[in-house]
C-alpha cells in the first residue's frame, strides 16, 4: 500500500511549504486570540451579579387578557 498524503501524490515545493506554514501559524494565533476572548466573556458572565432571586426578566411587557 502506497504512503499518500492529503494531496495525493503531489508534493509541495519549498515555497508552498513556507506559505502553508505561515498560514497555519497565522490561523493558530487568530484562533488562540478568539478562544481567549470567548473564555474571558465566559468568566465575566460567571461574575455578573444577576438578579437576587435568580430569575431572569426578559421583557417588562405583559400580555393583556381579554
Amino acid at each position: 500500500m502506497a504512503n499518500r498524503n492529503s494531496r495525493g501524490d503531489q508534493r509541495m515545493s519549498p515555497e508552498e511549504q513556507l506559505k502553508f506554514n505561515g498560514w497555519l501559524k497565522t490561523n493558530g494565533v487568530l484562533g488562540s486570540i478568539l478562544a481567549i476572548g470567548i473564555l474571558a466573556m465566559a468568566l465575566a458572565g460567571l461574575n455578573s451579579p444577576g438578579q437576587p432571586n435568580g430569575a431572569t426578566q426578559f421583557s417588562s411587557v405583559t400580555r393583556s387578557s381579554k
